[in-house]
């Protein structure tokens, strides 16, 4: 399977880090250009989306999406990494912690919060990721960060184990989340396990095993590729007629003239440009003031890849 544009929404198992799944899958798949787009820490699962060939080149539009994540928190129990793989630090008996005071403690975090990264994180400072800081015990200070936990569903309660889902925006640690309400709870917390059930429009009902990419089974791996278009399906699109294609060329934008239909997506900015047959020409931002029924008067391009 060789020279492949478009993207695999891969199930990632447990055990193993977001990179090696791309080594497995480059294994298989021969292309000069593969990525992944929204890391998972080895002890966590679900929907890794694949970037593969020209959809690489549009990784920065699809990395800035929210997540709807399975995470289980453990009380009782802190440590170094806010998860099962770190050093226990602090016990307590969170035995007299009932369901409804977890709730009470959750509500805390539902909205814009902040959070103060982990060392063992792979956010950098001064060019530095912090995990390598934290791999030779050194502490930095990390200023706190906004992110956005726009919902907190309970699930169940089975002894120090507590099951939540809870949709976030892009850069929240989930692990932090479980660390932060298990100290307000006062019994301390880590993350015990995670699946990631959603990225932007990429759910794991329809991802594939990463087990599956073999070169045997390459029918269905070619079945479960997703296209270029596909791919930026939360978009607004712009259908556009033929002699648009070489004003995307020389970096032009495009007017309300050129462009056969348009279909707006939530007020989204960002519109993908794509032929009458579906194929993706690029993306763009919709820009000034709306005319003749389309609500912007411009679209600037962002990245051509015709």
């Amino acid at each position: 399977m060789k020279n492949i544009d478009g993207f695999l929404n891969i199930q990632k198992p447990d055990g193993i880090t977001s990179a090696q799944v791309v080594r497995d899958i480059k294994r298989v798949i021969t292309t000069k250009k593969i990525g992944y787009i929204g890391t998972l820490d080895p002890i966590a699962e679900g929907v890794l989306v694949i970037a593969l060939g020209k959809a690489t080149r549009l990784i920065q539009f699809l990395e800035k999406v929210d997540k709807i994540y399975e995470t289980s928190l453990t009380l009782g129990v802190e440590t170094d990494t806010q998860d099962r793989t770190g050093k226990i630090m602090n016990e307590a008996d969170p035995s007299l912690i009932t369901e409804e005071m977890f709730k009470n403690a959750a509500l805390k975090y539902v909205g814009e919060i902040e959070q103060i990264p982990p060392m063992f994180s792979a956010k950098k400072i001064d060019g530095k990721r912090l995990y390598d800081l934290a791999r030779q015990g050194i502490s930095v200070e990390r200023k706190p960060v906004k992110v956005s936990v726009h919902e907190l569903e309970f699930i169940k309660k089975n002894g120090p184990r507590i099951c939540f889902r809870a949709r976030v925006s892009t850069g929240a640690y989930m692990r932090t989340l479980c660390h932060d309400i298990g100290a307000d709870l006062g019994v301390y917390g880590h993350l015990s396990s995670l699946t990631r059930l959603k990225s932007g429009s990429f759910d794991i009902k329809d991802s594939l095993s990463l087990s599956k990419v073999t070169i045997e089974n390459m029918d269905e791996v070619e079945k479960n590729l997703i296209s270029l278009s596909g791919g930026l399906m939360n978009m607004s699109e712009a259908v556009v007629i033929a002699h648009a294609v070489e004003k995307l060329k020389n970096g032009m934008a495009l007017g309300v003239s050129d462009i056969f239909k348009y279909e707006n997506k939530n007020g989204a900015n960002y519109v993908k440009i794509v032929g009458k047959d579906g194929s993706l020409f690029g993306v763009g931002v919709a820009e000034g003031v709306p005319m003749a029924g389309f609500p912007f008067g411009s679209i600037q391009p962002k990245r051509v890849l015709v």
